[in-house]
C-alpha cells in the first residue's frame, strides 16, 4: 500500500484496499487539483474580503489593469482574459461599477457597444489587491523550491493546455479511456 501525506491520500489507500484492479493515480491527481483549488480560492476570498472585494470583482479589476493604458476593454474581451465564468458577467459589472471602480464609457471604433474603463480608484485598488495576492500565494508556494516551482508550473501548464487545445474537438478525440472486450484499457489519443 502507497504511503499519503494528504486527505486526498486517504481516499486513495481505502481505494487501493477496496479496488486493487484499479490504479487510483488519476484520481488522486485531479482531487488534488480540486481540493487545492477550493483551499486557495477560499484564502484568496478571505484576504480580499479584508478589501471589500469577491473573487469576481478581484477578477475584473486586475484583468483592466493588466490590460494597460487606458485600462479598458470590451465586455466580450473582460470575459476571455479574466478568470470569470460567462454566466451573469453584466450584473458583476453591474456591481464592481456601484463600488466606484469600473465605469461603462461609449466604444470608439463600435457605437453599438461600450467598454468597461478602471476608474482612478479601481486602479488603487487593483494595484493593492495583486500585490496582496501575489505576496499571499508566493508564501503558499514556499513548502516547494524553486525547482520544484518550476516543475509544477510547466506540469499544470502543460495539463491545462491540453484541456483548452480540446476546444472544438469531439469526445471521442479528447483521448478519453475506454475498455476493451478484454476488460484493459486503451487511449484514443490524437497526436
Amino acid at each position: 500500500m502507497t504511503k499519503h501525506h494528504d486527505s486526498v491520500g486517504h481516499l486513495l489507500s481505502e481505494w487501493e484496499r477496496e479496488r486493487p484492479d484499479l490504479d487510483p493515480s488519476p484520481v488522486g491527481i485531479q482531487g488534488r487539483i480540486v481540493r487545492l483549488s477550493a483551499h486557495l480560492l477560499r484564502e484568496a476570498e478571505s484576504y480580499l474580503g479584508e478589501l471589500n472585494l469577491s473573487w469576481e470583482a478581484f477578477s475584473l479589476i486586475v484583468t483592466l489593469r493588466r490590460s494597460g493604458k487606458p485600462y479598458q476593454l470590451r465586455p466580450t474581451d473582460i470575459l476571455r482574459e479574466s478568470l470569470l465564468t460567462s454566466g451573469a458577467i453584466t450584473n458583476r459589472i453591474d456591481r464592481v461599477e456601484r463600488m466606484g471602480l469600473i465605469e461603462r464609457r461609449p466604444d470608439a471604433e463600435d457605437r453599438r457597444s461600450y467598454v468597461i474603463r478602471l476608474t482612478p480608484a479601481g486602479k488603487k485598488l487593483a494595484d493593492k489587491a495583486i500585490a496582496t495576492h501575489f505576496a499571499v500565494t508566493d508564501e503558499f508556494l514556499n513548502v516547494l523550491s524553486s525547482q520544484e516551482r518550476v516543475q509544477l508550473a510547466g506540469l499544470l501548464s502543460k495539463l491545462l493546455g491540453s484541456f483548452e487545445g480540446r476546444s472544438g474537438q469531439s469526445r471521442s478525440e479528447t483521448g478519453r479511456t475506454r475498455l476493451t472486450e478484454s476488460g484493459q484499457t486503451a487511449r484514443g489519443m490524437q497526436r
